[in-house]
């Protein structure tokens, strides 16, 4: 027997063909997803923890540092504003804290499901680029509603991170060098 009878062929599955090493945009696409999602959990985990007290605190900044957007006169608090009211101020907090949550929990489900088909993109199939990409896009119009309220500053700042963090992710799902090692996965096997 020769050496080039016991030497491994290009078909061996033991050495992998050069173009096959994983791209290091595949790693900044899994990095910039999971960045996104962990970002919006962390924020949805904030807003739950908040509660009410964050709801009332919430209300309480927009109405002192801006009250001309709700339409009352320059100068007027919370405190005026809450005296004014009585009960309804209960239900205004209460009213703010559903929308909160609400918004919460949509971004925890769709970090979720970004965390998930991260966590199964490491061969860059493109079901979990697709998968990858939904989630993101969902998120983004999620944290955009976030971002054009009246959010609270760790909540919001955490909203800005998750959505250049999507949208990064968006793109590097896409590029070609990603997409090539996802073909080249896929005929491997």
């Amino acid at each position: 027997m020769s050496h080039s009878q016991v030497a491994p062929t290009l078909g061996d599955h033991r050495q992998p063909p050069a173009d096959t090493r994983r791209p290091a945009l595949l790693l900044a696409l899994l990095l910039s997803s999971a960045l996104a999602a962990l970002s919006g959990l962390f924020g949805s985990i904030l807003v739950f923890a908040g509660g009410k007290d964050m709801a009332e605190t919430n209300v309480k900044d927009v109405i002192d540092e801006q009250p001309d957007v709700l339409g009352l006169p320059s100068g007027f608090t919370a405190a005026d504003f809450r005296s004014l009211t009585g009960p309804m101020w209960e239900e205004l907090i209460s009213d703010r804290q559903d929308t909160l949550v609400a918004r919460a929990g949509m971004v925890a489900f769709f970090a979720g499901c970004a965390l998930i088909a991260t966590l199964l993109a490491r061969k860059a199939a493109t079901w979990s680029r697709v998968l990858i990409t939904v989630a993101a896009i969902a998120s983004i119009i999620v944290h955009l509603l976030i971002l054009g309220d009246y959010e609270p500053d760790s909540v919001a700042m955490l909203s800005r991170i998750a959505v250049f963090a999507s949208v990064a992710a968006v793109v590097l799902c896409w590029l070609p060098p990603v997409k090539r090692y996802g073909r080249a996965m896929k005929a491997r096997g």
